[in-house]
């Protein structure tokens, strides 16, 4: 006789309620609550009555995506490639934001997982895998934008950010700049990657890297930066930045200015994904392009192909190449 949510609380030691509320509104629950109602389910096996009247019909055609920053236009365009792969499959996507914080995304996973959706598509902020590999025990198979260790069951979308980081240090030490500044996020691996790459173009040159850490990868970080900039003695300044997105680049450009520094004859700079906003900025922004409605639809792809064989290996996906696009704030009209 299958579970029921009785013998889902009495092994997990709490209400009938407590349970109700963790497949219907986890964010009520505290982190204790939620992990001992979710290996209670986990070792009855239980399925919630709707989730398990569409897996008997094989009526269930729902995904979820879970995103890193939703407000940053990179995912707009990342969630538009999954969505569309979704709805041409006849899957219905549901979305969550994590907003950059550890314990959102963790309970953005406990409510899709609550809500039995077949798979998951998600950009992280730390090592998912471990967490994914126990649903794909359950049933519920995923795919991580991003690099993750070697697993059996997570299949993994990769751009080459290193490689990105790298062609934009060289761009910058072609044009002669030698004092270039770096801004990112050490809690995002891609951000890492592109520092990396932006040290492996400098090395053994007179080009020197030096790096400010904005927290969002936002617009508003970009400002804040770039009255850092400004406050800097005019020979101390950086005569070259590269941003580890194009929204940081677009507030740095704006601060720069609005002060009257200019751009790039005083400081060039350079942006990455090429969202809309780097070409339709005051000084057109160089930026290393990130295809993100291209790997959103790989990776919903990528999803769609588990599903349709779970028996098969997660498939191996080609890595997006990094490529740049220069434009006049690094050159010049």
């Amino acid at each position: 006789m299958p579970a029921s949510v009785k013998d889902v609380a009495a092994l997990a030691g709490v209400s009938s309620s407590t349970v109700s509320n963790y497949l219907n509104h986890p964010h009520v629950l505290g982190a204790a609550s939620r992990e001992r109602v979710r290996s209670a389910i986990e070792q009855l096996g239980f399925v919630p009555n709707e989730s398990a009247r569409q897996l008997r019909a094989g009526s269930s055609k729902a995904l979820a995506l879970i995103l890193l920053d939703a407000w940053l236009p990179y995912f707009h365009d990342l969630s538009r490639g999954v969505e569309d792969v979704a709805r041409e499959g006849g899957w219905s996507l549901f979305f969550s934001n994590s907003n950059r914080d550890d314990a959102q995304e963790r309970r953005n996973l406990d409510m899709f997982e609550a809500h039995r959706v077949q798979g998951i598509v998600i950009y992280p902020l730390g090592d998912v895998v471990p967490r994914l590999e126990a649903l794909a025990d359950r049933g519920i198979r995923s795919v991580v934008v991003g690099p993750i260790p070697d697993s059996s069951k997570v299949a993994s979308v990769l751009f080459d950010d290193r490689d990105g980081g790298r062609l934009a240090g060289e761009h910058l030490v072609t044009l002669g700049r030698r004092r270039i500044l770096f801004l990112g996020n050490p809690a995002v691996s891609q951000s890492n990657d592109r520092l990396a790459g932006l040290r492996e173009a400098v090395a053994g040159t007179a080009a020197t890297v030096t790096t400010i850490e904005v927290p969002h990868l936002a617009t508003e970080d970009g400002l804040l930066a770039g009255e850092q900039i400004i406050a800097m003695p005019a020979a101390e300044r950086p005569d070259a930045v590269f941003a580890a997105n194009d929204m940081v680049a677009v507030g740095v450009l704006t601060q720069l200015l609005r002060h009257g520094i200019r751009v790039p004859e005083e400081i060039a700079l350079v942006g990455f994904d090429d969202v809309a906003q780097a070409h339709q900025s005051v000084v057109p922004l160089t930026s290393v392009r990130q295809p993100g409605y291209e790997i959103g639809r790989a990776a919903g792809a990528a999803l769609l192909q588990q599903l349709a064989d779970p028996s098969a290996p997660p498939p191996a996906t080609t890595p997006f190449p990094a490529e740049l696009i220069v434009r006049e704030s690094t050159v010049g009209r």
